[in-house]
């Protein structure tokens, strides 16, 4: 081989080199991306500011009605509150065991920067006794520690004890968690013209079934409202058919009074309602028209 060729491949030789360095870069790439991606979850994740958390009864207005040390043994239920800052986005969770057993881990969404939140713990089926020890841990999805809790059973009877107040400051301005918005109305535009035509044929079970299939579409409280008026009715229509077909003029004449005045003009049953009150007219002039036979008898 030529000495040229040798001294490139002896040791510390260019193409040696070359090697080493791209295994450090490999290495150190190795290192770095996980290093950078838990950074970047530190940076975007930071630990929460605890306001204030409490064992409490009760929660009104979004606060707690106490806050307790101890709770008699036969309390069926209790409550555990928390105020916290700056963890929108987040996830809370709420781990609560009787003496140092763990029994339930609550997981509870952060809505906006400062938010109020709770769990609750019924005790029915649990061998509780008095003087056992209930405790909430307080943490974060990301790892932060915010706290723990206790709370002690006494014999039923003994009032309970209050823990140190600590009220909850009023939310910072702008930051107030925001009541939850009614979902969005959705398009439902094709479905009304398709039971209205449905009830135009005299079809109510098709409709009941097209007003159930639309309700499943949207989860705004206006248009389930408004689709359960239409199913009811649907079936106050479905009974007006019935008696037109048994010709109950009479009774379809009463109903049909009742639901002319009930059934708003924008419903898809008032047109069908309309087609129906023409031919109960009809109806009723040939029952007018229609001869009476009368019998009679010779000694």
């Amino acid at each position: 081989m030529p000495r040229s060729q040798k001294r490139f491949l002896q040791s510390g030789s260019p193409i040696t080199l070359w090697g080493e360095i791209k295994v450090r870069i490999c290495i150190v790439t190795g290192l770095l991306i996980p290093a950078l991606a838990f950074a970047e979850t530190a940076t975007n994740n930071p630990c929460p500011t605890l306001v204030s958390a409490a064992f409490t009864t009760d929660v009104e207005n979004r606060e707690p009605v106490s806050s307790l040390a101890t709770a008699p043994l036969s309390a069926n239920e209790l409550l555990f509150f928390t105020a916290i800052q700056g963890g929108n986005g987040q996830q809370l969770h709420h781990t609560w065991s009787y003496n140092g057993d763990a029994i339930v881990d609550v997981t509870l969404a952060v809505g906006s920067d400062y938010w109020r939140t709770w769990s609750s713990k019924t005790f029915a089926g649990l061998d509780l006794a008095v003087g056992g020890q209930w405790q909430v841990q307080v943490s974060t999805q990301s790892g932060c520690q915010l706290g723990t809790w206790t709370l002690t059973l006494s014999e039923d009877g003994a009032a309970s004890q209050m823990a140190p107040a600590h009220a909850t400051p009023p939310a910072p301005s702008g930051h107030a968690e925001p009541e939850s918005a009614d979902p969005s109305p959705v398009d439902l535009s094709k479905h009304y013209d398709v039971i209205r035509q449905l009830l135009d044929l005299g079809d109510t079970r098709a409709a009941k079934v097209a007003i159930r299939r639309a309700r499943q579409l949207t989860d705004n409280p206006q248009q389930q409202n408004a689709l359960d008026s239409l199913a009811t009715n649907n079936e106050a229509f479905a009974q007006l058919e019935r008696m037109i077909r048994q010709r109950d003029i009479h009774g379809a004449r009463e109903l049909m009074q009742t639901l002319e005045i009930s059934i708003s003009p924008d419903s898809p049953v008032y047109p069908a309602l309309q087609s129906r009150q023409r031919l109960l007219e009809r109806l009723e002039g040939d029952d007018r028209n229609e001869p009476i036979f009368q019998s009679a008898s010779s000694p």
